[in-house]
């Protein structure tokens, strides 16, 4: 029943430009009752989907098609979107800050540690949000 009520209300944007890992991701989310919005390939396609939309989370691959995710890193910072990157790249190789300061996933993955990090987040963004609604 959980579960139903979460698919509700869990959409996850997926920035990933290898059609496999792509397909991989979407169903570790959808298999959790979640939707996903795209994957998108690139900055461009993500940062055009969230000038209308807005997902709960992000799962963001480091080394895209049109460069680095930071665009799409700083665009979800800025709407207070949680994010994960996704890598097989070190975040050391992040110059970026938005992408230092984001939770660090490096490829290959396991469904587990893809399902926790995005709970972390989500429940971390949830619990700042209450502390902002109860700021007099």
């Amino acid at each position: 029943m959980a579960r139903a009520s979460l698919a509700e209300t869990r959409r996850v944007m997926v920035l990933e430009d290898e059609t496999m890992i792509a397909t991989l991701i979407k169903t570790i989310i959808e298999d959790q009752g979640w939707s996903v919005a795209g994957p998108f390939r690139t900055n461009r396609e993500s940062l055009e989907w969230l000038e209308g939309e807005r997902p709960d989370a992000a799962l963001l691959d480091f080394n895209i098609a049109d460069g680095n995710s930071a665009l799409t890193a700083q665009r979800l910072r800025e709407l207070g979107i949680p994010f994960i990157v996704l890598s097989g790249y070190p975040k050391s190789m992040a110059r970026h800050e938005e992408l230092q300061a984001a939770p660090w996933l490096e490829k290959p993955f396991s469904e587990e540690s893809v399902i926790r990090a995005l709970k972390e987040a989500l429940e971390g963004c949830a619990q700042l949000r209450e502390k902002v609604a109860l700021r007099p």
